[in-house]
């Protein structure tokens, strides 16, 4: 299997109380993509993950209900079972659970290690998913999970994540290209290319570079895509573009005549998406509801098909605890966290201590703890969050004269255990 990530040198690992980018400070170096340049043709392609199987897609969609349901006033135990759901299902394959779970994780709703990020993004990689290539441009941007900062190889995993189909990379990319003494050329390509992906703000900017160079059509096209994408900008501008008819000195002008009812419709679109900009809105069907001229409007009832299913809130089936036990199982997983157990390839001790805790302190993190003593390295105990840490029976010899024969002494000793993760 190739891999992309190889650790080179092992320091202490890093904690952070409240679980957001806990990154191990170990040396990591990546692949060096010095194939990769930054301003070669661009070829439009799309990210396409594989499809999950039905009994991980089961958690996943469970999981991602509860997650939206847990958006304005988060709840702990809420995210912990979100977690749960999204690990355990993303180690049994399922890629966008993997997606998911790692950007939960840079948000600080979940907790991830930093080798743990690096291997989920290798797992991306594996499977042709250009995110992972995404996310391992955004650690070497910001020196996190462990590696190095690196701004040049950065740019080129960013790079080779707009080239593999991330709609994201291909934004930051063309984002970095736009500039005329660079390549704004291969800028309007990615930006094109990410829009016809749903990527809205890419949308945007491609919109506006057409309505600067007075392609209005092409801007109410780019507008109309972004609009769909659940940005509530380019429905204002689209608004204002059916109330606006004089081309000078007006920013919104696109061309066009005044129509009021068309801008009304955009009107009750962008209230919708303003209102719920925190919950990733989005009008897939505005083609159907707005089209753009010369087309006549349809008849309209004012509903959007995501805030109607959004306010209904029916939930996707519950999977069963016999399930979540069954893929925990399978990939040695802890079911009641979705964490990797002893005995799991996923399972790694490479940071071991994460953390340290003393006898009779309280556990501070729920996981596997190790005793840090040379004779009791293999002794792993697993503790939850708020058990007191025990002592351990501790046996020696201890010499004697008489008779010729060492005494066993045992007692319970203060120990110092170190969390594995």
């Amino acid at each position: 299997m190739r891999c992309l990530l190889v650790a080179c040198s092992v320091l202490l690992a890093s904690c952070d109380a409240d679980g957001k980018f806990v990154f191990s400070t170990k040396e990591i170096f990546v692949k060096p993509l010095s194939g990769v340049e930054i301003n070669l043709i661009f070829t439009c392609a799309h990210e396409e993950i594989p499809a999950p199987q039905p009994d991980t897609d089961l958690l996943f969609q469970y999981a991602r209900w509860m997650q939206k349901n847990n958006q304005l006033k988060k709840v702990k135990a809420v995210s912990l079972e979100v977690e749960r759901l999204y690990r355990i299902s993303s180690e049994n394959g399922h890629f966008k659970a993997n997606i998911n779970l790692q950007n939960g994780a840079m948000r600080g709703d979940f907790e991830l290690r930093g080798d743990e990020y690096l291997r989920l993004s290798q797992q991306l990689i594996e499977a042709k998913v250009a995110t992972g290539y995404y996310f391992v441009a955004i650690f070497l941007q910001q020196g996190a999970a462990g590696l190095r900062m690196d701004p040049e190889m950065a740019m080129r995993y960013y790079r080779k994540a707009a080239d593999e189909g991330s709609a994201q990379a291909q934004y930051y990319v063309a984002d970095k290209l736009a500039p005329r003494d660079i390549a704004p050329d291969i800028a309007r390509q990615m930006y094109r290319c990410a829009a016809t992906q749903g990527n809205g703000r890419a949308a945007v900017f491609a919109g506006m570079e057409r309505r600067d160079t007075e392609n209005y059509q092409e801007a109410l096209e780019f507008f109309q895509m972004a609009a769909a994408a659940g940005y509530s900008s380019a429905a204002s501008r689209l608004v204002k573009a059916f109330r606006t008819t004089e081309p000078d000195g007006r920013v919104y002008y696109l061309g066009q005549r005044e129509d009021l009812e068309r801008a009304d419709r955009y009107k009750s679109i962008w209230r919708v998406l303003s209102n719920y900009s925190y919950a990733a809105p989005s009008v897939p069907e505005i083609n159907e509801i707005v089209p753009l001229p010369p087309a006549t409007l349809p008849p309209w009832d004012g509903k959007l098909q995501w805030l109607e299913t959004r306010l209904a809130n029916v939930p996707p089936e519950k999977p069963s605890e016999v399930l979540i036990h069954q893929l925990a199982k399978a990939k040695v997983l802890d079911p009641a966290t979705g964490k990797p157990m002893p005995g799991s390839p996923a399972f790694s001790d490479a940071n071991f201590p994460v953390m340290t805790c003393v006898s009779g302190e309280v556990c501070p993190q729920t996981g596997y703890w190790k005793i840090i003593l040379t004779s009791w390295t293999e002794h792993i105990r697993y503790f939850e969050e708020g058990d007191v840490m025990p002592r351990h029976l501790m046996t020696w010899p201890e010499p004697r004269l008489w008779p010729l024969r060492d005494k066993i002494v045992q007692r319970e000793e203060r120990v110092r255990w170190g969390l594995l993760g």
